[in-house]
């Protein structure tokens, strides 16, 4: 009977002890060179944005897509990798890339599809781009701060971070596309001389279009979205007076700026003439005997 002597027995803990490390170190240090290698393409990505300068929305959108394409697949790639130190699958499956549909499929990632699909349409069909104000599924309001392959990021008024699956996103409103209208609106009680009233805001329109000119939206030199009093559009009964509307098309980023610098110039405008703006009325009943 051969036995094995002292020697013989620890080298063979020894290499036991290492074949059972090593794929625990392989896998730390794949983790290690996956984070540094999406810490790069981030980091480059910004310089190339910081280099060329282009259109500061539209590279912000593309370098939200790269980044994150650029995560899922070497994460993607170093979970295979993992898998295959482990034993679990086999390396040539890495490397022909087949893992990933079989990784893909074996979790049933329908959704996952779908949301990437989705991804691909908003990006090329320009639907939307980082810091656009919009509207989605009727739900959320907020402006756009990642656009990704598997969701969309919007900050709300509130700060807070809201993340929406691109395959939930139903509807899409885009309050930062092209152009924007604004519409004021304004009661005017019933007793006032209503021809005063509308000569203060025909004049308040003069007023907008003249000082904030350069916010209006134009085609070449014409301005065919000039402030205009579209005149009473209804008799309000509970304020007890006259709606009266002004509109004009503005450049988007300045919609809220100029429908408050309109409703200021108003109350300013009537003040100055003494002609009063509607409030609620209540009436009261009293039976005679």
């Amino acid at each position: 009977m051969n036995f094995l002597n002292i020697e013989e027995i620890k080298n063979f803990s020894v290499n036991n002890i290492n074949l059972g490390l090593k794929p625990f170190i392989s896998s730390l240090i794949i983790l290690i060179v996956s984070v540094i290698l999406i810490k790069l393409v981030m980091i480059i990505t910004q310089k190339i944005i910081n280099i060329t300068k282009f259109n500061e929305q539209r590279e912000k959108t593309i370098k939200s897509i790269i980044d994150s394409v650029a995560a899922y697949f070497i994460l993607t790639f170093a979970v295979l990798t993992i898998l295959s130190e482990f034993g679990l699958i086999k390396k040539a499956t890495v490397l022909t890339g087949a893992g990933i549909l079989t990784l893909i499929a074996g979790f049933g990632a329908q959704n996952l599809i779908k949301d990437v699909i989705n991804g691909f349409f908003i990006l090329f069909e320009r639907q939307m781009k980082v810091g656009d104000f919009v509207g989605i599924n009727e739900s959320y309001y907020g402006t756009v701060e990642e656009i990704g392959l598997r969701a969309t990021a919007i900050r709300e008024w509130t700060l807070r971070k809201i993340y929406i699956p691109n395959g939930e996103i139903k509807t899409l409103k885009n309050f930062y596309k092209d152009k924007a209208r604004v519409i004021v609106e304004v009661i005017i009680p019933f007793e006032e001389n209503h021809d005063e009233v509308k000569k203060a805001l025909i004049d308040v329109c003069s007023i907008i279009n003249e000082k904030y000119s350069d916010k209006l939206y134009k085609i070449g030199n014409t301005n065919y979205s000039e402030f205009n009093l579209l005149g009473i559009t209804s008799l309000d009964g509970k304020y007890g007076g006259a709606k009266y509307v002004i509109t004009g098309v503005v450049l988007p980023h300045h919609q809220w700026f100029m429908r408050n610098r309109t409703y200021e110039m108003i109350l300013q405008t009537l003040n100055e003439r003494k002609i009063k703006i509607g409030y609620p009325k209540f009436w009261l009943y009293e039976n005679s005997k």
